[in-house]
């Protein structure tokens, strides 16, 4: 039994390009990539597949921001702060940290926005959609990147999960 991925087809249009799948892979490479493969058993995420409209009105509600956005996470679990934060310091996870996760939290991404970025990059869309599932999962996990250090890790995190996936470093296009 893997992840349990809860997803919310706000807007049909995901449907066309197996959003699932590329779901299941970003998430299931991210954990994995991690060293954390317990979390695959053990952990759900939530998903709400939407457009530029249902996003701009969570990024206003959330965030205040009254623009539309890529995608936006909600963490749920605060235990795993403690852990990112040895993984910051010591690059390895706790091997005594053994709690249920439960619901790691909820994920909103814009379909017009994401076909509009893999325009913009020169990427394809189902490559630039699994980039920005890894990244939400690593939020949900309690990275950050507020600090350029923690920007760091996790850009090199991103891409250790990318070429997991088979995808090129996005940054170095």
């Amino acid at each position: 039994m893997g992840i349990k991925i809860n997803i919310n087809f706000d807007d049909k249009r995901w449907l066309t390009i197996n959003f699932k799948a590329m779901a299941r892979k970003a998430f299931e490479t991210t954990l994995t990539s991690l060293s954390w493969p317990e979390l695959l058993v053990r952990t759900e995420i939530s998903v709400l597949a939407c457009n530029d409209r249902a996003i701009r009105k969570l990024n206003c509600k959330f965030r205040g921001i009254d623009a539309v956005t890529d995608i936006l996470s909600w963490p749920k679990n605060n235990q795993l702060e403690e852990q990112v934060n040895r993984f910051y310091k010591c690059n390895r996870w706790d091997d005594d940290f053994k709690n249920e996760f439960g619901d790691l939290g909820d994920i909103a991404i814009s379909y017009e926005t994401c076909i509009k970025q893999s325009k913009e990059l020169g990427v394809r869309l189902e490559n630039h959609v699994v980039h920005l599932l890894v990244h939400a999962c690593l939020h949900l996990l309690g990275f950050t990147h507020q600090e350029n250090s923690d920007f760091q890790t996790m850009k090199e995190l991103e891409i250790k999960c990318l070429k997991a996936c088979g995808i090129e470093n996005p940054y170095a296009l």
